[in-house]
């Protein structure tokens, strides 16, 4: 069931997608109006079920119909009562069973799986803005997308998107377009708020324009697919952190996996000019001593706070060297 804007007004229409040379494009079934509701029938009780016009209309049009298939679309717009009162049945219901993945369908739907849609897959089952390799993603969570037309892909992602909350919202597009790859060190994946702001939103545009031109082959204006998206980065901002906590948590994670630590982005000596302490002061500190002073320079010098982005950026890269440093002793 797609949602659609039409004359400024959403409207919902029964699609499906069907196969068109080597992919697949979407077929309009029926036109529902702004109410789905208004096609259920209620026959007295808790009973309900779709209006049969529609059915046969379905049935007759459609080149796979299940009755089934058809009640799950308009379960969310059934009566709230109803819907509480015949949920646990619904439940009970027996489904399909479980097939598992053969390998050859795993890499089928690796090859096939568009990257942009992987990146969206995996922070909304995971909620990660570090996601590795794209080869690492399972391809279970790309099962949905398999011989589907771009608009049904679409549909369902904006489905999901609806269970993201508002300060997810920024830190998700920034994850699905990569931008991350454009810059070095681990603020591009775990504080994006950090970074120099005009770039990210520079090389956002060139993401966005370009993935236009790739999944719907417009360059002279955004498709509205895509237009949700600049909504969501310019309209928002990103989720807010514990500053502290996250670095912390990066820093336990990369040593618990990792047999060999990254090599810092900056020297010990510059990093003790930055914290402006001394070897001598340095080996003297515990850990609870370092995190006191990071602390407190931190809160000087953060973005957010007015302070200084390049001179951030350098401090905690430096409080990870000397954590690293103090990990290792």
């Amino acid at each position: 069931m797609a949602k659609v804007r039409h004359n400024q007004a959403v409207t919902y229409i029964l699609r499906e997608s069907v196969k068109t040379g080597d992919g697949f494009a979407p077929k309009d079934i029926c036109d529902l109006g702004p109410r789905p509701g208004a096609w259920i029938d209620y026959p007295g009780g808790n009973a309900w079920y779709v209006c049969p016009e529609l059915e046969t209309r379905v049935a007759n049009h459609a080149i796979t119909y299940s009755p089934a298939h058809l009640e799950d679309l308009f379960w969310p717009f059934l009566h709230p009562g109803i819907q509480r009162a015949t949920e646990a049945f619904r439940n009970r219901a027996p489904r399909s069973g479980f097939k598992r993945t053969s390998q050859k369908e795993k890499q089928i739907l690796a090859q096939t799986t568009h990257a942009f849609d992987k990146r969206r897959a995996h922070f909304l089952k995971f909620g990660s803005m570090d996601q590795g390799p794209l080869i690492n993603i399972p391809a279970v969570l790309f099962k949905p997308f398999r011989k589907k037309s771009r608009d049904e892909i679409e549909q369902w992602f904006m489905a999901q998107e609806r269970h993201l909350r508002p300060k997810e919202l920024k830190s998700y597009v920034y994850t699905i377009f990569d931008i991350q790859r454009f810059f070095q060190g681990f603020l591009a994946k775990q504080m994006p708020h950090a970074l120099d702001q005009s770039r990210v939103e520079a090389y956002f545009l060139e993401e966005i324009c370009a993935l236009n031109l790739n999944l719907y082959g417009l360059s002279s204006h955004l498709h509205e697919y895509m237009i949700r998206y600049l909504i969501m980065f310019f309209d928002f901002s990103y989720e807010d952190t514990v500053l502290l906590d996250d670095l912390e948590r990066d820093f336990r994670a990369r040593h618990r996996y990792a047999n060999v630590p990254p090599k810092p982005s900056v020297t010990r000596f510059r990093a003790r000019q930055i914290f402006g302490i001394t070897k001598a002061e340095f080996k003297a500190m515990d850990k609870k001593t370092l995190t006191r002073t990071f602390r407190k320079l931190a809160q000087k010098h953060h973005p957010d706070a007015g302070g200084d982005h390049d001179k951030f950026v350098a401090l905690t890269e430096a409080y990870q060297a000397l954590m690293e440093k103090m990990q290792a002793s």
